[in-house]
């Protein structure tokens, strides 16, 4: 489902600027968009008028062309799927009751219900016969932010706004959740915006990015790896950091690289990639390999070329084609 920002502003009484001024964004169905700022900066505040949870000031929110404020509220929220850093799972409700909260309220039948929950706690790898039956305080918080996705994905909504989710777990928390949730997005792909401080965050699970500034004023929209290669301006290579090539790398696939073809009649020991290897992967193999080449072959088992260091130093000089 495609979401469109037209011009969206929102004043607050007694307050001499606007929250959000002025906001004009496309977000494509089936795409995770990252909105990333400072706090403050109101990427909050505009996520929350995609829902009304908080009612904008002026301008125009679309869900496939159907203007948002022209929808009964409680009709328009049980369509999009809520997930907050706070989770918010009531504590007085068992884990199967949260999840099937919004499934319930929409008239589904109980077995269909309960269908649903033992098929969304698998989803977030919870053994229903385990945890179904569970109180939140008995989750850790890891968890309880998986049963926060899997509620949120009760009635399948086309769409998910997720406010810092995983801001409050732990490292290593966060990470096997991050990692869980890509998973999920690719799978179901829903239409995802993902409110985000985190830049790292922001690269690992954005289809694409939306840096904010103050206001929401929208600075730069776009995939992480041209943000990464080419920020529009020193605010958004200030959000990067020092280790933008080696996330770059990361995004980026041998595939990306121009080989140098291959001298078939000379006999290759290089160790051997496909076109899907990750660069960064790539480099650290060819970091320790006694050839100043790695070779390239696909699935077919075909040779495509050699990939050598001068090509990867490209890939990261040049970028990627702008793809939208």
């Amino acid at each position: 489902m495609d979401i469109a920002l037209e011009a969206v502003t929102k004043r607050y009484p007694g307050q001499p600027a606007a929250a959000v001024e002025d906001v004009t964004l496309h977000i494509r169905a089936g795409e995770t968009v990252c909105f990333l700022g400072p706090s403050g900066c109101g990427k909050t505040t505009t996520m929350k008028m995609i829902n009304r949870l908080i009612e904008p000031t002026s301008g125009r929110i679309t869900l496939d062309g159907t203007d948002v404020t022209a929808m009964d509220p409680d009709t328009l929220r049980r369509g999009i799927g809520y997930v907050i850093q706070q989770i918010g799972l009531f504590p007085h409700m068992t884990i199967a009751d949260n999840i099937a909260l919004v499934p319930r309220l929409l008239g589904w039948s109980r077995g269909r219900v309960r269908a649903r929950v033992e098929e969304l706690l698998e989803l977030v790898d919870l053994d229903p016969g385990v945890f179904a039956r569970r109180y939140p305080r008995q989750l850790s918080g890891g968890q309880q932010q998986r049963v926060g996705v899997a509620r949120a994905l009760g009635a399948d909504p086309p769409v998910m706004l997720m406010d810092e989710p995983f801001g409050a777990t732990d490292p290593i928390t966060r990470d096997r959740l991050q990692r869980q949730f890509r998973t999920l997005q690719q799978s179901l792909g829903k239409t995802v915006v993902f409110v985000t401080h985190d830049f790292a965050e922001a690269v690992r699970l954005g289809d694409r990015i939306v840096v904010l500034a103050e206001r929401s004023r929208v600075v730069q929209y776009d995939t992480p790896e041209r943000i990464l290669a080419a920020p529009a301006d020193d605010y958004v290579a200030g959000f990067r950091g020092s280790d933008a090539a080696l996330q770059r790398l990361g995004l980026s696939t041998v595939d990306d690289a121009t080989l140098e073809p291959d001298d078939a009649a000379a006999p290759d020991d290089a160790p051997e990639v496909t076109p899907s290897t990750s660069l960064k992967e790539a480099l650290d193999r060819l970091v320790g390999s006694p050839r100043p080449h790695l070779l390239v072959r696909d699935e077919g088992g075909a040779v495509r070329g050699r990939l050598t260091f001068d090509a990867i130093r490209a890939v990261l000089g040049a970028g990627r084609p702008d793809e939208h």
